[in-house]
C-alpha cells in the first residue's frame, strides 16, 4: 500500500460510496445537536432547552426520559453529551453554580450522578468518546488561559491524562477507533490560517499524522464502526456534505468522497445501529432596524443571513455588526466585523479569537469588543475603525473567553463593565485606573443616558437598577421581570424576548415598542430614535445515513 508523505500530510488513492438520500430522525423546537445516538440507534442524548436537563429522545416514537435533573430555581444546565460504548450510560457536560463545567456521567435510565472531573481552571469540557471497555472518556479540556487539551478522563475519577496541549483553537469533534489505538479530531491545518483539516493521535500521544487531501474546513470526524474509515463534513463551495476516508493502520489509504449532497450547516454525532447520525441546523439571522413609529425594515447585506449584534455609532451614521464565516455550526463561530455606513459595507478583521458583542467609541474612531484575542488573553478589546489594529484594554489570560459586557462614557474617557456576573466597575482608560461602583449578584446587562448621568444595569432578568453617574441622588429599582436585554437612545429600552419596551424614567408603566417573531436579545439605538435589532431563529433537524 502507497504511503506516501504529501506535504506532512498522508497521500489518499481511491474513491468512496455515491451520496444517498438523509432519513429525518428529529425535528422540532426541542431538538438538540450536541447529544449522541445510542449504539443501538435506539436513543439521542440531548440537552432539554426548556427545562436544562440531560435527557433521552425516543427515536421509536415513545416520550423523552429525563435522566439528569436540573436544581430548582437553578441556572445549571447540561451540556455535550455521549453514550458510552454499551449504551448503558451517557458522560456529559454540566455547567455548575459557579459558572463554570463539570464532566459528570449518570446511567442512561437515571440514577445516581457521578461527578469526574470538576477544576475551575477549566472553564468547559466537551466529552467526547468512551475508550472501548468503558474506562475513560475522551475529552476537550478548555482552560481559563485559552489554551485548550485533549485528555483522557478515567470513569473511576482519576486524574485525566494529557494526550495533546492545543492553542485557543480546539477541535470541533474528536473521536476513538473501536481497536482503541487512534483518535481523529479537526484542528487548523497550520499556523494563520483559518482552513481546518483531519488529525489522526496515536492513543499514547506519540505519533500524529495530518490526512491531506481533503476538501476544505474539514470538520466533525467520527470512526465508523468497523474503525476502517472516518467519516467527516467538508465545505463544498459554501455548502457542507458529509465525506469518508478509508484509513488503515493509522493510515489514509483511500481518496475521500462524499456520501451525501450538499446540506448546508450540518455536524456529526455519532454512529449508532448501522446509521450515521448528523444534524442540521437552518435559519438565517439577519439585521433589522426599527423607527419609531414601529415600522421594522431589514438592513441590505452582501452577507445576509449571517449577521447579528448591531451596533450604532454615536452620530448615528454608521452601523457595525458581527457577520458569520464559514459553516461552523457549534462552538465559538468565526465573526468578521462589517461597517455599515449609507448601505456601503466594509469588514474588518480584527485577527481575534472570539469576537461576541461591540460599542463604537464617542468619537468613532474605535470600536470596544468584548472577547478572546487568540494570544490567551480575553475581556475587552479596542479595534481601530481604520485598519483594525486590535489593541487589548481589559483583558487578561484568565478572563471570560466572551469578554466583558461594557459601555463607553459619553466623554470616552472611561467604560463601564460587568465583571463576574457581580461586580459593577469604572475603568479609566488614562492610567488605566478601576473603581468597583456596585456589588450585587446577578449583574447582566448595561446601557447608559445620551446625557451619560446614568447607567441602567440588570439584576438578573427582573429588574433595571438606575445608577446616578453624577452627583448624590440614590440608585432607583425599576421592575421587569423578563429582561433580556437594554438599550438607551431617546429613551430607556428594555427587550422581553422578541418584544421591546420603552421604560419611563418618572416610574410610570413600561410601554411597549414593538414584537418581532423572531427578535434576538441584542440592541442598539441612535440618536434619532432608530433602534437596530438582529432576527432568525436557528432551527434543528436530525438525520441518518445507512454506513457499512
Amino acid at each position: 500500500m502507497n504511503k506516501a508523505l504529501l506535504g506532512g500530510g498522508l497521500a489518499v488513492l481511491a474513491r468512496a460510496e455515491e451520496p444517498q438520500k438523509p432519513h429525518l430522525e428529529w425535528t422540532g423546537a426541542a431538538v438538540s445537536l450536541l447529544g449522541s445516538p445510542s449504539p443501538d440507534g435506539r436513543w439521542l442524548s440531548f440537552m432539554d432547552p426548556a427545562t436544562g436537563a440531560l435527557s433521552l429522545h425516543d427515536l421509536k416514537g415513545g416520550p423523552d426520559r429525563v435522566i439528569a435533573e436540573r436544581p430548582p430555581q437553578s441556572r445549571e444546565f447540561a451540556y455535550f453529551s455521549t453514550f458510552d460504548r454499551s449504551g448503558d450510560a451517557v458522560a456529559y457536560a454540566w455547567s455548575n453554580a459557579s459558572g463554570f463545567y463539570e464532566l459528570r456521567m449518570v446511567g442512561s435510565a437515571g440514577g445516581a450522578v457521578r461527578i469526574l472531573f470538576k477544576n475551575e481552571q477549566v472553564g468547559f469540557v466537551q466529552p467526547c468518546a468512551f475508550t472501548p471497555g468503558n474506562k475513560q472518556i475522551l475529552t476537550l479540556l478548555f482552560r481559563r488561559d485559552n489554551t485548550s487539551q485533549i485528555a483522557l478522563v478515567p470513569v473511576d475519577g482519576g486524574a485525566p491524562r494529557v494526550l495533546r496541549s492545543l492553542n485557543w483553537v480546539y477541535p470541533k469533534r474528536m473521536d476513538v477507533s473501536p481497536d482503541g489505538r487512534w483518535l481523529v479530531y479537526d484542528n487548523l491545518t497550520e499556523e494563520g490560517s483559518a482552513d481546518r483539516g483531519l488529525f489522526l493521535l496515536s492513543m499514547d500521544g506519540a505519533k500524529e499524522r495530518r490526512i491531506s487531501g481533503l476538501p476544505r474546513n474539514s470538520l466533525f470526524p467520527l470512526w465508523s464502526a468497523d474503525g476502517r474509515a472516518v467519516y467527516f463534513t467538508g465545505d463544498d463551495g459554501g455548502a457542507q456534505r458529509i465525506y469518508r476516508v478509508g484509513v488503515v493502520d493509522g493510515v489514509a489509504a483511500q481518496e475521500p468522497g462524499a456520501v451525501s449532497e450538499p446540506m448546508g450547516r450540518l455536524l456529526l454525532m455519532g454512529m449508532g445501529g448501522g446509521r450515521l447520525f448528523f444534524g442540521v441546523r437552518t435559519g438565517a439571522p439577519d439585521i433589522f432596524i426599527a423607527s419609531l413609529h414601529g415600522e421594522v425594515k431589514r438592513v441590505n447585506s452582501q452577507w445576509s443571513g449571517r449577521n447579528t449584534v448591531p451596533a450604532f455609532s454615536a452620530d448615528g451614521r454608521a452601523l457595525a455588526y458581527l457577520s458569520r464565516r464559514g459553516a461552523e455550526n457549534f462552538g465559538q463561530q468565526a465573526r468578521s466585523i462589517v461597517v455599515n455606513v449609507d448601505g456601503k459595507e466594509r469588514e474588518i478583521d480584527p485577527k481575534m479569537a472570539h469576537v461576541e458583542r461591540l460599542a463604537w467609541s464617542p468619537d468613532g474612531g474605535h470600536l470596544l469588543v468584548a472577547g478572546s484575542d487568540g494570544k490567551g488573553r480575553s475581556g475587552l478589546f479596542l479595534v481601530r475603525v481604520s485598519d483594525g489594529a486590535t489593541t487589548p484594554l481589559v483583558a487578561a489570560h484568565d478572563g471570560p473567553f466572551r469578554g466583558y459586557e461594557a459601555v463607553w462614557s459619553v466623554d470616552g474617557k472611561r467604560i463601564y463593565l460587568i465583571r463576574g456576573d457581580s461586580e459593577l466597575v469604572e475603568y479609566t482608560l488614562a492610567g488605566t485606573q478601576e473603581k468597583v461602583l456596585l456589588k450585587a449578584a446577578g449583574l447582566r446587562r448595561l446601557a447608559i443616558s445620551p446625557d451619560g448621568a446614568t447607567l441602567a444595569v440588570s439584576m438578573g432578568d427582573v429588574a433595571i437598577r438606575l445608577t446616578p453617574l453624577q452627583g448624590d441622588a440614590p440608585a432607583r429599582i425599576v421592575s421587569f421581570p423578563g429582561l433580556t436585554d437594554l438599550a438607551w437612545g431617546r429613551q430607556l429600552l428594555a427587550g422581553r424576548r422578541a418584544e421591546i419596551w420603552t421604560v419611563p424614567l418618572d416610574g410610570a408603566a413600561a410601554t411597549r415598542l414593538l414584537s418581532h417573531p423572531e427578535r434576538q436579545p441584542g440592541m442598539s439605538t441612535a440618536p434619532d430614535g432608530r433602534t437596530a435589532f438582529y432576527g432568525g431563529v436557528e432551527r434543528n433537524a436530525v438525520f441518518s445515513l445507512r454506513v457499512p
